[in-house]
């Protein structure tokens, strides 16, 4: 067959050229067509989820460029691929090569690489659902497990980086983050648990936590993080030592900590003024003693 070949060209060596020419101008025409197809492709995706952005913004929706920025890079990474593989496909045609021959060896192929890799395959449909459930964003406070808790700082169609309270970075795959808690999304609630003594008064301090829940809400420095204020949940359990009533109230995202932490440090003076004690001293007093008396019981 190769020495057929060779012959024909020696014998007509214009026309082989002329189709090697005309062969090599055809895929450059190609080529440049998809070129353009896909920048026009690329800034019809830029324009669409910038549109789209500014449209859920004005309407006072949530809002965050950094997931519609996100998203469009996906949806330009499968145009790519997309277009890649049509370009592909009419170069090989205008070959004249029958590439149904090479899809049925690239599907077998493709059926083991699958296979191989189905842990990235899953990385990757993961991700995409992630960004269009909008399920976490950029920002957001987020525990995957509890070795893996933090802020996100970046996320890929493959993976979700987070970093920590100790500024460690953690890479987790998409196909890893099975069950994902958001702590941050929308809103948040500052809530933590109080131990008060038996004597004290459960309606005053229920009235000087709601007073208190009311005051740091109208205060400048901490209304716009507070959607409605600390307040007096409900008595939670009581035992020999103490009464542990639960606080709570609804705050911006990823402010509760902060807010909380304010709170208790003016509840502590507000209790301290109203001579109410917490029993944690009494309770470690009774602790001592009642291990100091064990001790002598046992020489």
């Amino acid at each position: 067959m190769y020495s057929n070949l060779f012959a024909a060209v020696i014998s007509e060596p214009s026309t082989w050229y002329l189709k090697i020419l005309y062969n090599l101008a055809s895929i450059i025409l190609i080529v440049v067509a998809l070129y353009v197809v896909q920048r026009v492709v690329r800034l019809f995706i830029n324009r669409y989820f910038s549109i789209l952005y500014k449209r859920n913004k004005a309407a006072g929706r949530q809002a965050h460029k950094k997931r519609y920025d996100t998203l469009a890079n996906a949806f330009r990474q499968i145009a790519d691929f997309g277009l890649c593989a049509f370009g592909t496909l009419i170069i090989l045609e205008h070959l004249g090569v029958n590439y149904a021959t090479l899809l049925a060896g690239a599907g077998a192929i493709g059926l083991f690489l699958g296979i191989a890799a189905k842990d990235a395959i899953m990385d990757l449909y993961n991700g995409f659902m992630v960004l269009v459930e909008d399920q976490y964003r950029v920002g957001d406070i987020i525990e995957v497990s509890p070795e893996h808790t933090g802020k996100v700082e970046n996320i890929t169609l493959r993976t979700v980086v987070l970093r920590d309270l100790e500024g460690s970075l953690h890479t987790i795959p998409h196909h890893l983050a099975t069950a994902v808690i958001n702590k941050t999304y929308d809103y948040s609630y500052a809530m933590f648990e109080l131990n008060i003594p038996h004597d004290a008064n459960i309606h005053k301090v229920k009235k000087l936590i709601d007073q208190l829940g009311g005051d740091m809400a109208e205060d400048a420095g901490w209304k716009h993080d507070i959607l409605s204020p600390l307040k007096y949940q409900q008595l939670v359990t009581f035992d020999e030592s103490n009464i542990t009533v639960r606080i709570s109230g609804k705050v911006r995202p990823g402010k509760q900590w902060e807010v909380a932490s304010e709170y208790r440090t003016r509840l502590k003076e507000v209790f301290d003024k109203n001579g109410i004690e917490t029993p944690f001293s009494e309770r470690a007093v009774n602790t001592i003693n009642k291990t100091i008396s064990q001790e002598k019981s046992l020489e």
